[in-house]
């Protein structure tokens, strides 16, 4: 019965942008990139030729979801678009969202040991129902661990299964664009703070190295100021020497950005990857708001 109620919901786009000379026939010149979790669906394509973004649409939910409520969204956005409905395109790049992952070093890592990383790291088994992958990030000389629920994968894996389609979990695009960020503005020590509804990922790099990456859940702008404090002082860091760019659901007006711009005084939004190129179609798009999904692309571009 929950499944019938689901898949009577309509599924509407927050945002959708792109440009409509893009057809069918360019589908296999094009890479779809696909970010996913229990609050939102984003998807982006890319024109390879030109490493250029062309089309995007976002899926925000007002709640947090099952895996079979978004696995029922999913596929009703999946067969009842007529772009996203092809298994034709060049690459698919999927990303995972969730709290579940785990840092690897490429030296120690053993991959029949990947459910044992990450069990260690959840502090429980992995759920029965969950697939456990694996990926190799050669910048930080490190495997990311994590899982995704095996319909999901299952159905992904057979609905693409004409194209190159990888699956990532979501720290992996957010740590290759904070290395990359971390190039361009030539700081010696950078942080870089992916927010969401209730969560945050935090990344700090230095010398273009990584330190640390985690995920951290908050309630309270004053919460997740501590929290960043507290990982640089645990890594002797002070708040005046760091360059610090934020990502994601926020903005200068914001809470979170003003309760942080308190300690910490160089500090600013990030921009999108500039590694892309953007049509005139998403040329207006805040870059830091998407910055998981067009980083997704650039892990193994």
């Amino acid at each position: 019965m929950a499944q019938i109620e689901n898949q009577a919901i309509e599924v509407i786009p927050t945002l959708l942008v792109g440009d409509n000379s893009f057809d069918a026939d360019a589908i296999p010149f094009c890479t779809l990139c696909i970010e996913v979790d229990e609050r939102r669906i984003r998807f982006c394509i890319v024109r390879d030729e030109k490493m250029e973004c062309i089309w995007l649409e976002d899926y925000n939910f007002d709640v947090v979801l099952t895996q079979d409520e978004v696995f029922e969204r999913l596929k009703k956005i999946f067969t009842g678009h007529l772009l996203w409905s092809s298994n034709h395109w060049k690459n698919v790049r999927v990303a995972i969202n969730s709290h579940a992952f785990s840092l690897i070093p490429t030296l120690i890592f053993e991959k029949d040991s990947a459910p044992s990383y990450l069990e260690f790291a959840l502090g429980h088994p992995v759920d029965k129902e969950e697939r456990v992958l694996y990926h190799e990030i050669p910048l930080v000389h490190a495997n990311n661990v994590f899982s995704i629920p095996k319909v999901w994968y299952d159905w992904m894996a057979t609905h693409f299964e004409s194209s190159d389609i990888a699956f990532y979990h979501l720290t992996s695009p957010l740590i290759i664009g904070a290395l990359v960020s971390h190039a361009e503005h030539q700081e010696l020590k950078m942080v870089s703070i992916y927010l969401e509804k209730g969560y945050f990922t935090l990344i700090i790099t230095e010398s273009q190295q990584l330190i640390l990456c985690n995920r951290f859940k908050y309630s309270q702008p004053q919460e997740l100021a501590y929290i960043v404090l507290f990982a640089l002082n645990e890594l002797n860091y002070l708040p005046e020497e760091m360059k610090v760019l934020c990502y994601g659901e926020v903005s200068p007006s914001s809470e979170s950005f003003q309760e942080l711009n308190k300690f910490f005084p160089n500090i600013e939004i990030g921009s999108g990857p500039t590694t892309l190129r953007y049509s005139t179609h998403c040329g207006d798009i805040p870059g830091h708001r998407y910055f998981g999904l067009f980083n997704t692309y650039l892990v193994s571009s």
